[in-house]
């Protein structure tokens, strides 16, 4: 099975509800891609703590490393990380347009909360813009951008269109337009949406998919829900059933017990197959499924599951 999908853009901007596993899928992303060859930069863009432990190396900081090196089978394959603050990306801007180094750090610090305050959506557009000198750079094979929660996602990706259309003309509205070119071709831009299989992060991974896809433009690969309970086909049958099938003998309080939690099984699989016919329906785009892990904290070990299954995964 073809895992390809994993690398047919220059960059992929991972994005959902907050506390549906969105950065741990893109880190999961990241390691799946490594492991197929690529050399891949992980973008944390709001910096979320722990996720360089997450991928082998050390905490993600505003200068690339490398956190692991010949991942592949045949010895190639690194991942890197790094963040992109907005005060970082916009010192970055002025020395990209020919501002000394100590004028540059003076305008940097001291320019850019009244400019962004006067200008809605230029943080996020630093940020966009210094992912696109990257990939324009073609620092990595893969840039995966770990973006902000659902409700910021559509903002940040949105900026470069809303600022191209109330700025007329400079370096904001070239800024812009090259950020809108980047989003537009689906070869050096895709973005991974994930939901978990609840009513709310379903609703809201539909309602984000319409506005990048549909109205920005942005070409989706397959949405993704994550931590689904694996199928359980005992379920079907009562305790009582399944205990004289294997010759045992229940209490009145062990077959209430186990029916108990039999119900609550039946139950959460019930609404997670609702859930995911429901975004099946609602969108075009294919959906593949990650596995719940039963631990109370994702590891590199965790990671490398994740990892598995996503180029295990039938996108069609």
């Amino acid at each position: 099975m073809s895992a390809d999908w994993l690398t047919t853009s220059n960059v992929v901007v991972v994005a959902g509800k907050g506390g549906v596993g969105s950065s741990t899928v893109a880190a999961a992303h990241a390691l799946a891609a490594a492991r197929q060859g690529a050399d891949v930069l992980f973008i944390a863009v709001d910096g979320r703590q722990g996720m360089g432990a997450l991928l082998g190396g050390r905490e993600i900081t505003d200068r690339a490393q490398v956190l692991q090196r010949n991942i592949a089978s045949k010895g190639s394959g690194t991942i890197s990380a790094r963040t992109i603050r907005a005060d970082q990306a916009f010192g970055d801007y002025l020395e990209l347009k020919g501002v000394g180094g100590i004028l540059r750090r003076a305008a940097s610090a001291a320019s850019l909360p009244m400019i962004a305050a006067a200008t809605p959506g230029l943080e996020h557009l630093l940020v966009l813009g210094k992912i696109k000198e990257l990939e324009l750079d073609r620092v990595a094979d893969l840039i995966i951008v770990d973006a902000p929660p659902a409700g910021h996602a559509a903002p940040f990706l949105r900026s470069a269109s809303g600022l191209s259309d109330v700025v007329k003309s400079g370096p904001v509205l070239d800024q812009a337009s090259e950020v809108s070119a980047m989003l537009a071709d689906p070869a050096r831009c895709t973005a991974l949406l994930v939901a978990l299989a609840e009513e709310t992060p379903i609703t809201e991974a539909i309602e984000l998919a319409g506005e990048l896809g549909d109205e920005i433009g942005l070409r989706l690969l397959p949405l993704v829900v994550n931590a689904c309970w694996p199928d359980r086909a005992g379920l079907a049958k009562t305790p009582a059933v399944a205990a004289r099938s294997h010759k045992l003998k229940l209490s009145a309080e062990a077959k209430s017990a186990l029916e108990s939690a039999a119900a609550f099984g039946r139950s959460r699989l019930e609404q997670q197959r609702h859930q995911i016919e429901r975004l099946r329906s609602e969108r075009p785009e294919p959906v593949i499924t990650l596995p719940r892990l039963t631990t109370p904290r994702i590891g590199p070990a965790e990671l490398s599951v994740l990892a598995d299954a996503l180029v295990e995964a039938d996108p069609s």
